[in-house]
C-alpha cells in the first residue's frame, strides 16, 4: 500500500455551544460532504462540502449550537455514519451531535472507584447484560437493561439476584460482553424480548457508541450513555470493577462498512487477490498494524477508560491485533490507570494475512503486563470444549501434567512444568466462557449416563481446582448454580429461553452455590492461592510425588504458620494418603524436619470444615472420588 499522510488531529465530532467541528480522515477521497439533519426521522437535510487538508483530513466547522442534531457523511453518492461517532440515532443510521457532559449521571465525576492492582486478587464474572436480568425470575423491573443490572435488593423466593447476588458472591470484576453499538439487534423497545432479536454483540457497528437495545430510551442518544455510566457507577459503589469486552479484530459489515466506504482497503487486511482476509471468521479483519487503524484503536480505548472510568478490557481474538499495537495500548492504558486489567484471546478463528511473528499469541505477553486466556489448562481440566473427550476431572490420567502446569500459573516451574507465562498474572484460568458448551452441559455430554449427584460432584471438583490454581480465575455467569444452555454450544443468537439466566436454579442448586461461594472465600482468605510472581510459586509450592499413575494431584503451599495441603482426587474411587509420607515430603522439599505436625481438615466437598479437629498420627488422609480436600499443617 502507498505511503499515506497521517494526522494527530482529533477526529470525529467535536461539540461546543459556540460551534461544532467535524473531521474525517480520508486521503483517498477528494470530496466528502457533511449531511446535517435536525431529526433522524426526517429526510430533509443540509449538505456541506468539507475542506480537505494535506494530512488527508476533511474538516467542517459549523458556527452555532447544533446539539440534538444528527449527521452523516456523503462519499461517492453513498451515505455513511462517522466511524468516530460517540452517539447515534436508534439502530445506528445517523451519527448524533451531543454534549458528552449531558451523559453524566448525578455524582458520576467523583463517585468511588475500587482500587488495587494485585491482579491475581481478581475474580472475574463474565456476563451478558441481557442474560443477567432478562428472565422474569430475576425479580427486576428493567429486565435485561443497563438499569436492571444494578437494581437494588432484587430476589427470587428470598434469594438474592442481580447486583445483590454479585455482592453476596464476592466477585471483584464484572466482565460485560460487548456494550458498544452492534448491528444485528433491533433497538426498538417493542422488539427487545422478541426471540430472534438477540445477539452476544460481536458484530460491531460503532466502536465508541453505546449499544441502544439495553437502554430504556434507545431513541435518545444521550440516555443510553447515561444509563451505561449509571450501571458502571452502581458496580463501582458495590466495590466491583468493570471490564469491557472489545472487538477490534473485525467489523460486522465488509465492503459497505463506514471504514471501507471512506478508505477502501485501508482499515481491513486484504489478500493479494483483493478479497478480505478473514482471520476472524466473520468475513474480514481489522488491519491494526496500519498507522491510522492503530490510532483509531488507541483513541477508542482511551475514550472508554477516560470517559466511562472502566477498569479493564478483554480483547476478542486478540491474536489478530498485532503485538506492536497491543504493546502501545497496554502502555497507554497503564499510564492512564495503573491498576487496569487487560486480557484477551490468544488465537484467531481462521487464516490471516498478519504474519505469525506479529500475532499476539501465547508467550508474546511475557513481562508486558497483560494476560491471555489459558485454553491449555481449560482443556486439560475438562477435555475439548464441545466434544465428548474427557479431561483430568473426568478421570483421564493423560491430562494430569497439564492440570499441574495450570496449578502453578503456567510459568516455567521446572523441566516437567513449562508454561507460556512469566508471571501468574499473565494467565486467565477458566473452564468455560460464553463460547462453547457451558460446563454443566459439557459434563453431561462426556458422561451421559452419570447420576445427577455425580455430575454436581464433578462441577464442584472442576471449580475447586480452578479457584486454588495460581493465576487469575474467570467464570461465566450462572456457573455458580449449574446453569445449562440446553446443550447449545454457540448461543450467540439463541433466544432468551436459552440464554437468560434462570434464577430459580439458585434455589434448586443452593447447596452447590454455597460451595461455589465458599471457594471464592477460600481464595480470598489464603493469600497463598494468589501468589504474584514466579519466584514465590517455586519457593512455596511443591508437588507431592507419591501417587504413581493414579489420577491424583497433591501439593503443598508454605504459609506464615505452616503449610496448606491440597489433594485433588480425579479417580473413580476414594484414595488415601499416609501422613508420614507428607512429613517426609515437608522435610525433603522445605528442609523442615519437625515430626510434631498436626493436620487439620479445613475444606472439603461441603465447603469449609466448621469443626477443625486434627487427624490422629496413625490416620491416613482420605479423599473421596472426584473431590478436592484441603488441610492446614501446623507444627
Amino acid at each position: 500500500m502507498e505511503i499515506l499522510p497521517t494526522t494527530d488531529k482529533k477526529l470525529g465530532m467535536i461539540y461546543t455551544r459556540e460551534r461544532t467541528t467535524f473531521r474525517v480522515w480520508s486521503p483517498f477521497k477528494d470530496k466528502i460532504y457533511l449531511l446535517l439533519y435536525l431529526d433522524y426521522r426526517l429526510v430533509t437535510r443540509k449538505s456541506y462540502l468539507m475542506e480537505k487538508h494535506e494530512d488527508g483530513v476533511h474538516e467542517l466547522v459549523l458556527e452555532g449550537d447544533y446539539k440534538g442534531c444528527f449527521y452523516n457523511f456523503l462519499v461517492d453518492g453513498e451515505e455513511v455514519t462517522d466511524p468516530y461517532s460517540i452517539a447515534s440515532s436508534i439502530n445506528s443510521r445517523h451519527s448524533a451531535i451531543i454534549d458528552i457532559r449531558d451523559t453524566d449521571p448525578e455524582g458520576w465525576q467523583d463517585h468511588r472507584i475500587p482500587k488495587g492492582n494485585n491482579f491475581c486478587d481478581a475474580i472475574i464474572y463474565e456476563v451478558h447484560v441481557k442474560d443477567f436480568t432478562g428472565s422474569i425470575s430475576s425479580g427486576v423491573k428493567h429486565r435485561g437493561k443497563y438499569l436492571g443490572f444494578i437494581e437494588e435488593d432484587t430476589s427470587y423466593k428470598g434469594l438474592a439476584t442481580g447486583l445483590s447476588h454479585l455482592k453476596e458472591l464476592g466477585v471483584t470484576h464484572v466482565h460485560l460482553l460487548p456494550v458498544n453499538d452492534f448491528y444485528t439487534v433491533n433497538e426498538e423497545k417493542e422488539d427487545f424480548y422478541r426471540d430472534e432479536n438477540y445477539n452476544w454483540g460481536y458484530d460491531p457497528e460503532h466502536y465508541n457508541v453505546v449499544e441502544g437495545s439495553y437502554s430504556t430510551e434507545p431513541e435518545d442518544p444521550v440516555n443510553r450513555i447515561k444509563e451505561l455510566k449509571t450501571l458502571i457507577m452502581g458496580l463501582h459503589e458495590a466495590g466491583i470493577k468493570v471490564v469491557l469486552d472489545v472487538v477490534y479484530n473485525h467489523t460486522y459489515k465488509n465492503y459497505d462498512s463506514n471504514f471501507n466506504r471512506l478508505m477502501p482497503g485501508y482499515y481491513h487486511r486484504i489478500r493479494p487477490d483483493g478479497t478480505f482476509s478473514d482471520g476472524a471468521g466473520c468475513g474480514n479483519e481489522i488491519a491494526s498494524e496500519r498507522p491510522m487503524v492503530r490510532r483509531f484503536i488507541l483513541d477508542s480505548l482511551r475514550y472508554w477508560v477516560e470517559e466511562f472510568k472502566v477498569d479493564g478490557f478483554r480483547f476478542d481474538l486478540m491474536a489478530l491485533i498485532d503485538i506492536d499495537t497491543v504493546k502501545e495500548a497496554v502502555k497507554m492504558l497503564r499510564d492512564i490507570k495503573p491498576d487496569i486489567l487487560i486480557y484477551g484471546e490468544p488465537w484467531a478463528a481462521g487464516e490471516t494475512t498478519l504474519p505469525r511473528d506479529k500475532m499476539t499469541l501465547k508467550g508474546r505477553q511475557s513481562k508486558l503486563n497483560f494476560a491471555l486466556f489459558n485454553d491449555d489448562f481449560r482443556d486439560s481440566l475438562k477435555g475439548n470444549s464441545n466434544g465428548s473427550s474427557k479431561g483430568f476431572i473426568q478421570g483421564d490420567f493423560s491430562h494430569r501434567l497439564g492440570v499441574e502446569r495450570g496449578i502453578v500459573g503456567s510459568i516455567n516451574y521446572d523441566s516437567n512444568h513449562v508454561g507460556f507465562a512469566t508471571r501468574p498474572s499473565e494467565t486467565i484460568n477458566y473452564i468455560n466462557s460464553h463460547d462453547d458448551l457451558i460446563f454443566f452441559d459439557k459434563i453431561k455430554k462426556t458422561l451421559p449416563h452419570m447420576a445427577e449427584v455425580d455430575i454436581v460432584k464433578l462441577n464442584k471438583f472442576g471449580f475447586s481446582i480452578l479457584f486454588t490454581a495460581q493465576g487469575i480465575p474467570f467464570f461465566h455467569a450462572g456457573n455458580e448454580f449449574l446453569r445449562s444452555k440446553s446443550m447449545v454450544a454457540n448461543s450467540y443468537k439463541s433466544p432468551l429461553s436459552i440464554n437468560a439466566i434462570d434464577w430459580s436454579l439458585k434455589e434448586k442448586n443452593l447447596e452447590f452455590y454455597e460451595y461455589f461461594r465458599a471457594l471464592i472465600q477460600l481464595r480470598k482468605k489464603y493469600k497463598e492461592f494468589r501468589l504474584s510472581n514466579d519466584e514465590e510459586i517455586r519457593k512455596k509450592l511443591r508437588f507431592v510425588h507419591i501417587h504413581g499413575d493414579k489420577n491424583v494431584i497433591s501439593y503443598t503451599l508454605s504459609t506464615d504458620e505452616g503449610y496448606l495441603l491440597i489433594i485433588h482426587n480425579g479417580e473413580f474411587y476414594n484414595v488415601e494418603v499416609d501422613i508420614d509420607n507428607i512429613r517426609l515430603h515437608l522435610m525433603y522439599n522445605y528442609g523442615d524436619g519437625r515430626k510434631d505436625y498436626q493436620v487439620y481438615p479445613i475444606f472439603d466437598e461441603n465447603g469449609f470444615v466448621e469443626d477443625k479437629v486434627a487427624l490422629e498420627a496413625w490416620e491416613n488422609i482420605r479423599v473421596p472420588y472426584f473431590q478436592t480436600n484441603i488441610y492446614e499443617i501446623k507444627g
